[in-house]
């Protein structure tokens, strides 16, 4: 049933599906069961396209934007596609798709078979969601439905690398710790004696503790990436607030949950798993400091998520955005996600999308062994700068 919240475009002629626009949290709030029918008949979505995730992120992030949810439903009236849009507030309205930031894989819903309609019916919902000038369609997965209902865009388009994520392909511990490095083999087999010996317990928190379960694995997060390479945003409330959010209702609706390792009854470490098609997602991690001076935490926090992919029968171990070095040393693919700039004219496309080309340009030479030492260390002072600027602003 269309929520009254929602506005259906009826475009002339026979079309076999309605489009419909929703601008508000009220609209969006409404759309949670057919919108989880619809992600589990969408084998290209992952856990950050729930209804979970993604209205959880509106409810703290969507201040900046306006809301432009554009729905497809066949006309039995199913939903059949959501375009999760937002518009930007400010001069250049960009137009981005909600959860945009803090999300590690972004994309629309599309169920299966309606790939082609859905697609068509996104070319006519474009010119409808609001006076955009440039659409950055972020972290899109190389299987994102995303590349098969914006790939017939007519006007300016450009593709531009942005994140990478490890991946682990699932297998026995004993089979993955043959596959590494002596030395880290050697270590993380001390670290899990040692866990052990220390009366190592682990399990998933149920619903009732999730949310609070969730502030304490950010307020450790802080602890543990102190002085280093964290995002200034998982400083601030709305972050905390979000994923106490997202924690609750990703756990309730069977898209996530909060892993704990517990030694003792004053230290846990947390880790936020989103569940997947064939992946669990190790979003983050939590780790008070007496964990990081005694164990080697990564290795625990890798057989932690292997053990929880094994048990819900998942093939691979996702690391998510982030190429630190402890994740490289497990890692069997990495994954490149990129992003999709598409402009309705030249003259602020062409700035928008030239910029984020050569910043990938930039990034690319910085990493590359032809890079002289020098530049690579001033390139690492001016981000710990910037870093140090933003969490004070």
């Amino acid at each position: 049933m269309t929520s009254p919240r929602t506005q259906v475009k009826h475009h002339p002629g026979r079309l076999p599906y309605h489009v419909g626009l929703v601008e508000d949290g009220e609209g969006f709030a409404a759309l949670e069961g057919e919108w989880e029918e619809l992600y589990r008949h969408c084998p290209t979505a992952t856990p950050f396209q729930s209804w979970a995730w993604l209205y959880s992120w509106w409810e703290h992030y969507g201040e900046g934007y306006r809301l432009r949810l554009v729905t497809v439903r066949s006309e039995g009236g199913s939903l059949v596609g959501v375009l999760p849009l937002m518009v930007e507030r400010g001069p250049l309205r960009r137009l981005l798709l909600v959860g945009s930031g803090v999300s590690d894989y972004l994309d629309v819903l599309v169920r299966e078979g309606w790939e082609e309609r859905v697609a068509q019916a996104a070319s006519r919902a474009l010119g409808e969601v609001g006076p955009w000038r440039v659409a950055d369609l972020q972290e899109l997965r190389p299987g994102a439905a995303a590349w098969g209902v914006f790939g017939g865009w007519a006007g300016p388009r450009a593709v531009v690398w942005q994140s990478n994520c490890p991946v682990i392909e699932v297998r026995p511990w004993e089979e993955l710790l043959a596959s590494v490095k002596r030395g880290l083999r050697k270590s993380a087999r001390r670290t899990e004696r040692r866990a052990q010996e220390d009366g190592l317990r682990c399990r998933l928190v149920d619903v009732e503790e999730s949310e609070e379960a969730g502030r304490r694995l950010v307020a450790l997060n802080r602890i543990a990436w102190q002085g280093r390479a964290i995002g200034p945003e998982h400083l601030t409330r709305r972050f905390e607030d979000h994923i106490a959010t997202a924690a609750r209702r990703m756990t309730a609706s069977g898209h996530g949950g909060i892993s704990e390792l517990e030694f003792g009854e004053e230290s846990q470490m947390y880790t936020f798993m989103v569940f997947g098609r064939d992946f669990l997602g190790s979003y983050m991690s939590g780790v008070p400091t007496e964990i990081i001076e005694r164990y080697q935490w990564s290795s625990l926090y890798i057989w932690d998520g292997l053990n929880i992919a094994e048990s819900k029968d998942i093939g691979h171990l996702d690391l998510l955005r982030g190429e630190e070095e402890y994740k490289l040393l497990w890692t069997s693919e990495v994954v490149a996600n990129r992003r999709l700039i598409l402009g309705r004219g030249p003259l602020f496309w062409a700035p928008y999308a030239g910029y984020h080309a050569a910043r990938f340009r930039i990034r690319d030479y910085l990493y590359s062994e032809s890079s002289p030492r020098w530049i690579k260390d001033a390139a690492d002072r001016y981000r710990a700068l910037r870093r140090r600027w933003r969490a004070g602003a």
